[in-house]
């Protein structure tokens, strides 16, 4: 039995379950491609009861927590009206790792979605124009609900008024203190020494970019993957997704990179213009933010690099990304980080 039939035999078992009655499966499962942390399954059922008679998606996640974490976030965020797959089933459930979501499968695409070389390439300055403000519009959808109800639904720390007990933050300690000469612990005491004052908490969903948005034939945008969702301000959402946009994974030769830079600085810009259009944006703050960022993807980096075998391995987009990731945090916070060369079983792979 191959994963795709394992995933299956485990999924049925647990919708039966959950349901109330037996559940077979129209077609064996489907492994989506995007996610790195977890996996993504296309899934259809035969003859199904509500709420799962419909083309669903299988989220399979490593961590029990955060699993059980993401499904309570998207359903409050469900509940308020910011599009987002609906969560039919979640739990814990032999053969489906630590924690599985079961959503409402939407059809649509990425906003950057069916672009190839050749003539549909003049449509990427007019998608590029629009991104920033496509991004801003969801996430001032997003923070404009009451965060009331996730508030008293979590049950874990939330970031409105701690941030210094961030996760982020304890992933580049920890780096720091595995990794002493790489410049993690001169980056944690900037971050340390210039934590911003925090404003109000608003729901921050943590991973705002354009591969997390799929735009439907009705040209709605839907907002997915809430594994870093919390409560937090503005500001963490603003400069999380401009360090995205900044540090964007593309994959190029290094004579083209000025030419991206140019592009990425402009997108990042222009998304953080298009939030202060329309609320109050404490620039030092996402400054801050967008510092953190680059250090935790730099750290997570550094963490794969060292222990062979983990989430960030050589294909990863931090790896892509991490030249324009170093020169932004050294602008930003002066201090220069160099991950080690990354080990493998045959030893350490040279400086590239």
């Amino acid at each position: 039995m191959d994963e795709a039939e394992q995933v299956g035999t485990a999924l049925v078992a647990a919708l039966s379950k959950t349901v109330g009655t037996p559940v077979t499966l129209r077609t064996t499962p489907e492994r989506l491609s995007g996610g790195f942390w977890a996996q993504i399954w296309k899934v259809d059922l035969d003859n199904a009861p509500a709420p799962v008679d419909q083309p669903l998606v299988l989220r399979i996640m490593p961590d029990r927590k955060a699993g059980h974490r993401e499904a309570v976030v998207q359903r409050v965020v469900t509940n308020s009206g910011v599009p987002t797959p609906r969560v039919l089933a979640s739990g814990s459930a032999p053969g489906l790792g630590e924690a599985y979501i079961v959503m409402q499968r939407v059809n649509g695409r990425t906003p950057l979605g069916g672009l190839r070389l050749g003539p549909e390439l003049v449509r990427l300055p007019k998608l590029l124009r629009r991104l920033p403000k496509m991004l801003a519009d969801i996430a001032t959808q997003l923070h404009a609900i009451d965060p009331t109800p996730l508030r008293v639904a979590l049950t874990d720390t939330v970031l409105e008024d701690r941030i210094s007990q961030n996760p982020f933050l304890v992933g580049i300690d920890t780096v720091a203190s595995e990794t002493p000469n790489a410049g993690f612990a001169e980056v944690a005491r900037w971050l340390d020494e210039h934590t911003p004052v925090p404003g109000p908490g608003v729901i921050c969903h943590g991973d705002l970019h354009p591969l997390n948005l799929l735009i439907d034939e009705h040209g709605v945008s839907w907002l997915l993957d809430w594994t870093t969702a919390t409560i937090a301000p503005q500001e963490m959402d603003i400069g999380l997704t401009a360090g995205l946009l900044r540090c964007a994974p593309i994959a190029a030769p290094r004579i083209l990179a000025p030419v991206i830079s140019r592009i990425t600085n402009r997108l990042a810009e222009s998304f953080i213009n298009e939030m202060a259009a329309t609320t109050t944006v404490d620039r030092a703050a996402v400054d801050w933010w967008e510092a953190l960022q680059h250090a935790r993807c730099l750290a997570e980096l550094t963490h794969g690099r060292t222990h062979p075998g983990s989430v960030v391995g050589p294909g990863h987009p931090f790896e892509t990304s991490r030249r324009p990731m170093q020169h932004r945090l050294q602008r930003l916070t002066g201090m220069t980080v160099t991950p080690p060369p990354r080990i493998q079983a045959n030893g350490a792979e040279p400086p590239d």
